[in-house]
């Protein structure tokens, strides 16, 4: 369910598709995000939207628009003249127009029973408060890949149905690939084919929600990746693959044994035909990533994800990341002379940051403005919001936080860093990245 701000495919609906045709299950997957963000993006009024979408504020100046998006939506599912109606939320923000689409349905096709999941529910207790409103039959929380086939066999002792308890896949290897067939992959601006080669996560970043969802880091292994990527080239001719998990090489062995395999193949096709992809990519110690397998990574067209956070080492050590700066200039002097694209993720004002780090972190970039617009191809940087259900959230009163139940509203009364503060800072990192460093920042 939108938004979700990006043009490229979203594997949930796929991905259940597959798993209910291997039972005999027919169904149908729509990317519904997919047309709200075109509508998005054609909108002139994309701030207020942001408002309804992220802080569900409603202005005036776009009813029209919101109730525009919630028909689309809603004739698109009718029109199929489904007797089950399944829909996956990606994120809290999804919850507000879920609601309204919901009840919209109830009204269009009240015998249809509706269920929804995904990550999006857990926040706030919104699924079970939507059952008891009666907009809704049922939810699912956690991995629907098994649970769902359970549901629509009428198996609802199942766990996970109506209960916050599940049961993660004991198995990434035993689902089958997703299904795109429903899917226009070629109506997108960037056509490309999720790939989920893992769930869980090999840290324990005190601010992430993943290892608090998947405590049991799984992976597939390199010859099932590249089976899949061939399964999927030959039925959709799209060649470009985006890894939705957490981390590409969270197994290095085999992920080394991946790109060497991608490197191979490409080497025998043409530009047009070769692979390329992108995904998370952990930063280590130098002598894990020896220069060797950079060489591999250029001859996979590759775009990797650094989650860098802070580049203040003590900050980012308390956080759960493992690496010293000299690993990072490491991982940066590679990219750009193996030509490989990377995007710097990076979060502003941490709860342990101080005035002093602040200024800091400007001299940081200062220092590498010779990586804009070369390897490093965009610096993103988000203000930290403190998500439930995460060691964070649960250590703030550790940490001396308040307000740690308002996303972005917390302080730290040790530091007394004000919210409006580091709003400032935010703004000013992003322009120094971008006005004295040349960075193309998000």
């Amino acid at each position: 369910m939108p938004l979700v701000e990006t043009n490229r495919a979203l594997a949930g609906p796929a991905v259940l598709k597959s798993s209910l045709a291997q039972h005999g299950i027919d169904s149908v997957a729509l990317d519904l995000n997919a047309d709200v963000f075109l509508k998005f993006k054609s909108s002139a009024h994309q701030s207020y939207l942001r408002d309804f979408f992220y802080k569900q504020i409603i202005h005036d100046e776009i009813i029209d628009e919101v109730n525009l998006m919630l028909h689309y939506c809603a004739n698109q599912i009718v029109k199929l003249n489904p007797r089950i109606i399944g829909l996956s939320l990606f994120a809290d923000d999804c919850q507000v127009f879920t609601t309204w689409l919901c009840a919209l349905l109830k009204q269009m096709v009240p015998d249809a029973v509706i269920v929804i999941g995904g990550p999006g529910i857990v926040g706030f207790d919104y699924a079970k408060k939507i059952k008891k409103a009666k907009l809704i039959n049922d939810y699912i929380s956690g991995d629907g890949e098994i649970s769902f086939v359970n549901y629509i066999q009428g198996n609802m002792e199942y766990t996970g149905i109506n209960s916050s308890s599940w049961q993660p896949v004991e198995d990434l290897m035993k689902l089958p690939y997703p299904d795109y067939s429903d899917y226009n992959l070629y109506w997108y601006d960037q056509p490309s084919i999720p790939l989920i080669d893992s769930r869980g996560c090999v840290r324990s970043c005190e601010f992430c929600d993943v290892i608090e969802i998947w405590k049991k880091f799984q992976y597939k292994t390199a010859d099932f990746i590249f089976a899949e990527m061939m399964y999927q080239i030959g039925r959709h001719n799209v060649h470009h693959f985006d890894f939705r998990s957490s981390i590409t090489n969270g197994n290095l062995r085999e992920f080394r044994k991946l790109i060497v395999k991608i490197a191979e193949y490409n080497q025998t096709k043409f530009r047009s035909e070769q692979i390329s992809w992108e995904g998370s990519f952990i930063v280590r110690p130098q002598n894990n990533h020896p220069e060797e397998m950079w060489a591999v990574l250029e001859q996979n067209n590759a775009q990797l994800f650094f989650g860098v956070e802070s580049v203040i080492p003590r900050v980012r050590h308390l956080l759960g990341k493992n690496f010293e700066n000299s690993d990072l200039d490491y991982h940066l002097q590679m990219t750009q002379k193996y030509s490989i694209l990377v995007n710097l993720l990076m979060i502003s004002g941490y709860p342990s940051e101080t005035y002093e780090d602040y200024e800091t972190i400007k001299q940081w970039f200062r220092d590498r403005k010779h990586f804009a617009n070369n390897s490093v191809k965009l610096v993103q940087i988000v203000p930290l919001g403190i998500i439930p259900n995460t060691k964070l959230y649960r250590d703030s009163k550790k940490y001396n936080i308040i307000n740690a139940d308002s996303g972005r509203g917390w302080v730290n009364q040790e530091l007394n860093i004000s919210p409006a503060q580091r709003t400032t800072y935010h703004n000013e990192l992003k322009k120094v990245c971008s006005i004295e460093c040349n960075f193309t920042v998000k």
